[in-house]
């Protein structure tokens, strides 16, 4: 059974029965939230990595019947998996999670009733499901209509996710910086934002932690394929220009690493294939492009070992 849940990441992103993919939903996002992330699966599994993973496990029954058997004892099916939202305030182990697809509801908690400290509370028409609310790692869940999954470390956060999983709850306004960052990756596989100087106030952060959340005052990344590579993208914006002047210094100092590396790395110069630092006053955007042929060689190599 352990060999068979390490597939489960690696087959979400695989293009079986694609439906209508699921970008960010900000209407799905808590209005006080100060970080997010969404995985849209079914755009990562629309890529030519995906497609290229899917005809490698098409070739491998083991790994169909792994999977097969990871459906059947938890209710995980990531052939099925469409999107997935995260967003919290910042706070240590406070979050909310909206799932959408790939998720079998009776499997789940007949799955979680087997844990001793199982309890079930009805809010409205839908039950919430905790576990360990008296123990380290509390969690608690629901299932709503349309295979859509919430879930939280306790019951509020669930009832919060809910309502806004059913666009009924107080939803976060647009964010000027997620639409720079598809202006770049229009169909992103992986897309996260923070808003450092709000979310850094619920830690207790050193000196040097509490210096580097000043001059910064949020930041972004997507993942995702564009120009035929795969890129990863960062926005950062500092507090004023000459921060971000200082950061454009040291990023271009990494970037000047990296390509000397290729030099002796014959490897990484295959892999990398673009790289970019740029800043417009205070906004600093780093761009990495991948090869993505280089990237299908070693997942091919990596899922000979493992099946």
């Amino acid at each position: 059974m352990i060999k068979s849940l390490w597939m489960i990441p690696l087959v979400a992103f695989l293009p079986f029965g694609l439906v209508e993919a699921k970008p960010l939903n900000l209407d799905q996002v808590a209005d006080d939230a100060n970080w997010l992330m969404h995985v849209d699966f079914d755009s990562a599994r629309a890529s030519s990595i995906g497609s290229f993973m899917m005809d490698e496990l098409e070739s491998k029954s083991e790994a169909i019947e792994r999977m097969a058997e990871v459906k059947a004892s938890y209710g995980v099916d990531p052939e099925g998996f469409s999107g997935l939202t995260m967003f919290g305030s910042g706070e240590h182990k406070k979050g909310t999670a909206i799932m959408s697809g790939g998720l079998d509801s009776e499997r789940m908690i007949a799955f979680a009733r087997k844990n001793e400290t199982f309890e079930t509370i009805r809010v409205g028409k839908n039950e919430i499901h905790s576990l360990n609310q008296d123990k380290r790692h509390p969690m608690a869940f629901a299932a709503i209509k349309n295979g859509v999954f919430v879930a939280g470390p306790d019951a509020d956060y669930v009832r919060q996710g809910i309502k806004l999983a059913k666009g009924k709850g107080a939803s976060h306004g647009p964010i000027a910086l997620l639409g720079n960052l598809r202006q770049i990756v229009d169909d992103p596989g992986i897309i996260a934002y923070v808003d450092v100087a709000k979310a850094s106030a619920h830690h207790d952060l050193d000196r040097h932690g509490m210096g580097m959340a000043k001059k910064v005052k949020s930041m972004g990344m997507v993942v995702g394929e564009a120009d035929g590579l795969l890129k990863m993208v960062a926005i950062v914006v500092a507090e004023d220009e000459a921060t971000a002047a200082q950061m454009e210094g040291m990023a271009n100092g990494m970037m000047a690493m990296a390509a000397l590396g290729k030099g002796s790395k014959h490897r990484l110069a295959d892999l990398m294939k673009s790289q970019s630092v740029t800043r417009a006053g205070n906004i600093l955007t780093l761009q990495i492009g991948l090869a993505i042929d280089v990237i299908e060689d070693h997942i091919e190599k990596e899922m000979r070992k493992r099946i």
